[in-house]
């Protein structure tokens, strides 16, 4: 049955009382975990104590280790060694659905629901309400779904919606309002911002302190240590598979977590203009779609990065879809060169020399499933094609070779499975399949998105190189560092069109985050 006052909503009377320093006993301890993959060492002797009723922060750069210690602790993969005690219980989580028997919850960066029901069922799919044996009661369904859905801010969502139709970071909450109603005392959070506006994360984190002020212990891995630092007690750092330190938040500052994480310093750098600007790449006049694009004109030259910044919803993704032909615009002309083009489908644009690296890279970018080297020449297989149609597959193993050296991918092998890389290595692999098609153009939307520092810094440096090289960038991304950092010009979007265009000393913080939220007009 649903725990607390009101039904399936966490209250204070389900945990004894509030949290308190003298109260922080251990609810989770992992001690001396390690674990192995073929020809990777991905945990070595790590331990971690998660106490009663604190945030405790998990961080590392990608490839650490950190999403094998939460499949450990969820039960997906075993560890090799190690010993894993749950309330003082030394347990061996056999499979998810007993790490949730042990009231262990998870939020992961790739959403677990179930597209197609409505968000009532998804949120109680563990203990939908009966009227009769076999027979949902729907009208009860959907009240206690009201309740649940106000706490995590989502009060103008139908319950009876498939939550399909919802918006990315509406869909987080939907996850995080399913955990809300389970008994929950370990809730483990994997990069759970990525797709959310800035007032859910303010739901979020005030959702997360509620429950740490009941009890709920709470492990909290994120990339973006601005929330590390404003919202955990302790954090851990991980790297190479082990644990480097563990410390109250309050002790360390940025440049020492960094410097943990890495290894070393990271340098300083200054925001990469472009040293010259060529002719006019592409030019865009009058694109409209529907609601979504509503008269966006702009040009990118050659060796430009174009900052393009906007909060959800402004119409910025749904711009590069029609330039790289996976939406039709309703009006509109495209010139690359100065030449009129009709991008119909993506396979104009890669003819076309337009590269486009989309901000859901499992979903839309690679094939997980399928090995490194089958990724990289996905885009460009007439390369290695034989004029009667057979694939050179030495030429593919190659240039996928070639592609991991120059992006330094962390693998043994080519032939390795996608899904068993770090989400910087795979998103390293999306941007090596569009360096094989050579494009003169490349639209990279959230580039960085759930990235660790050193392999972003990496990217930032790449895509320097790329413009220095004459290509055209569209930089698509949120955050406001990253534009400044690296932009040659800033085009603001806001409900579908572009309101404020931002050039050279003009570009800083302030003036960014004001344009993007409504302060430039």
């Amino acid at each position: 049955m649903p725990v607390g006052g009101q039904p399936g909503l966490i209250t204070r009377s389900d945990h004894a009382r509030e949290a308190s320093p003298s109260d922080q006993s251990p609810v989770l301890e992992l001690a001396g975990i390690s674990k192995r993959f073929p020809g990777v060492q991905a945990l070595d002797d790590v331990s971690l104590t998660l106490l009663r009723g604190e945030i405790h922060g998990l961080v590392g750069e990608n490839g650490a280790g950190k999403s094998t210690l939460l499949k450990v602790i969820g039960g997906v993969v075993q560890p090799d060694q190690g010993k894993l005690i749950v309330r003082g219980h030394h347990v061996r989580i056999s499979d998810p659905l007993h790490a949730q028997r042990l009231g262990i919850a998870f939020i992961h960066q790739e959403l677990a629901l179930f597209p197609n029901l409505d968000v009532a069922s998804n949120i109680f799919i563990a203990e939908l309400p009966r009227s009769v044996p076999g027979v949902v009661d729907f009208a009860t369904l959907r009240d206690r779904a009201r309740t649940v859905l106000a706490r995590v801010g989502l009060e103008h969502i139908d319950p009876a919606q498939r939550v399909a139709s919802l918006r990315p970071g509406e869909q987080q909450l939907v996850e995080i309002a399913r955990c809300l109603v389970q008994r929950t005392e370990i809730l483990v959070l994997d990069e759970p911002t990525s797709s959310l506006t800035e007032r859910e994360i303010e739901t979020l984190f005030s959702i997360i302190r509620e429950l740490r002020a009941q009890g709920v212990s709470v492990l909290y891995v994120s990339h973006r240590l601005d929330e590390v630092f404003e919202l955990c007690d302790r954090v851990t750092v991980l790297r190479d598979g082990r644990r480097v330190d563990t410390c109250p938040i309050v002790a360390v500052d940025r440049p020492a977590l960094v410097r943990m994480m890495l290894g070393h310093d990271l340098a300083p750098r200054t925001r990469g203009v472009a040293s010259t600007i060529g002719p006019t790449l592409l030019r865009v006049e009058g694109l409209s779609r529907g609601r979504v694009l509503q008269n966006v004109s702009f040009e990118l030259h050659r060796g430009e990065i174009l900052g393009i910044i906007g909060v959800l919803g402004s119409g910025r993704t749904e711009l590069a879809r029609c330039l790289f032909g996976l939406d039709q615009p309703d009006s509109g002309k495209v010139e690359i060169d100065g030449v009129e083009v009709r991008v119909r489908q993506p396979s104009d644009a890669i003819q076309l020399g337009v590269g486009f690296i989309t901000e859901d890279r499992r979903a839309e970018g690679l094939s997980v499933d399928d090995t490194i080297v089958d990724n990289v020449v996905m885009a460009s297989l007439r390369t290695f094609a034989t004029k009667v149609g057979w694939m050179r597959r030495g030429g593919e193993l190659a240039a996928a070779e070639r592609q991991r050296d120059q992006l330094r991918i962390a693998t043994p092998s080519v032939l390795r499975l996608v899904r068993y890389l770090s989400g910087g290595n795979q998103q390293k692999v999306v941007l090596a399949k569009w360096l094989e098609t050579k494009p003169r153009i490349f639209i990279l939307d959230e580039p960085t998105r759930g990235i660790d520092v050193g392999t972003k810094e990496e990217l930032y440096t790449l895509i320097q190189e790329l413009a220095a090289d004459g290509a055209g960038i569209i930089l698509i991304s949120s955050e406001v560092p990253e534009i400044v950092r690296l932009a040659d010009r800033v085009l603001v979007m806001r409900a579908g069109r572009i309101v404020t265009e931002l050039r050279g000393s003009d570009i800083s913080p302030q003036s960014v985050l004001l344009a993007t939220v409504g302060g430039v007009h």
